[in-house]
C-alpha cells in the first residue's frame, strides 16, 4: 500500500510538472504577439509600402503602425501592437489617450472611467457573401455602408464594419471615441486603406 501511495504522488507529481511545462509553452506563444515600440518601427516600415500582395497572412501587414499613428493623430502616445491568431489573424492597436470613457454609477455618485482606445481588424481569407451574411447576422443595430468593397455593415452596438473585398472578410473594430460617429468614419477609412492593398 505504501508503494502504491509512493507510485501514486510521484505520477501526480509528474502530471502537474507536465500541465506547468504545458502552461508555460502556451503562455509563450501567446506573448509572442508582444512586441517593444523597436520591434514594431521594424514592422512598421517593413509594410509601409501599398503592394498588392498575392499572400497576406495577417492584417497587420495591411495597416502599419505608422499609419495608424498618422490616421488616429496619436504620434505621442505609446501603442501597443498584437499580432496574433485566435480564431482567424487579428492585429490589435491599443493606445492611451483619455478619449474613450465609461461612466457608472454608485450610491447616486458618476463615476468616469477611462479604456484604452483600440483598433481591432481580424481577417478571414477566402470568404464569400454566405460567410459574410452569418457573420454580421448578429448586429443588433446594422448600418449598410455603401461604395465600400463588395458588401459592408457597421454596427453601432459593437463599434465594428464588417466588409468583403477580393475574397477576403475584414471586421475592423474601432473605439477611439465615445462618438458612434466618429468611431465609424475611422473604421471606414481603415478599411479604404485595406481595399486599396488587396
Amino acid at each position: 500500500m505504501v508503494k502504491f501511495l509512493k507510485k501514486l504522488k510521484i505520477k501526480i507529481i509528474k502530471i502537474n510538472l507536465l500541465i506547468l511545462l504545458f502552461s508555460m509553452v502556451a503562455l509563450a506563444c501567446n506573448n509572442r504577439g508582444n512586441r517593444e515600440d523597436s520591434s514594431q518601427d521594424k514592422i512598421a516600415a517593413k509594410n509601409e509600402n501599398p503592394i498588392k500582395r498575392s499572400v497576406v497572412d495577417s492584417p497587420c501587414q495591411l495597416v502599419s503602425l505608422h499609419e495608424i499613428k498618422s490616421m488616429f493623430a496619436i504620434e505621442e502616445y505609446p501603442i501597443e501592437l498584437k499580432d496574433v491568431v485566435y480564431t482567424y489573424p487579428t492585429c490589435i492597436y491599443k493606445w492611451e489617450d483619455g478619449k474613450v470613457t465609461t461612466s457608472r454609477s454608485f450610491g447616486g455618485q458618476e463615476f468616469k472611467t477611462a479604456k484604452p482606445s483600440e483598433v481591432l481588424i481580424v481577417m478571414v481569407k477566402k470568404a464569400n457573401e454566405t460567410m459574410f451574411k452569418q457573420s454580421t447576422s448578429v448586429y443588433k443595430q446594422p448600418q449598410e455602408i455603401s461604395n465600400l468593397g463588395a458588401v459592408a455593415v457597421w454596427d453601432s452596438r459593437m463599434s465594428q464594419l464588417t466588409f468583403l473585398s477580393s475574397n477576403y472578410m475584414f471586421h475592423v473594430h474601432v473605439k477611439v471615441s465615445n462618438e458612434d460617429h466618429d468611431n465609424k468614419q475611422k473604421a471606414i477609412a481603415v478599411a479604404q486603406l485595406i481595399i486599396g492593398k488587396i
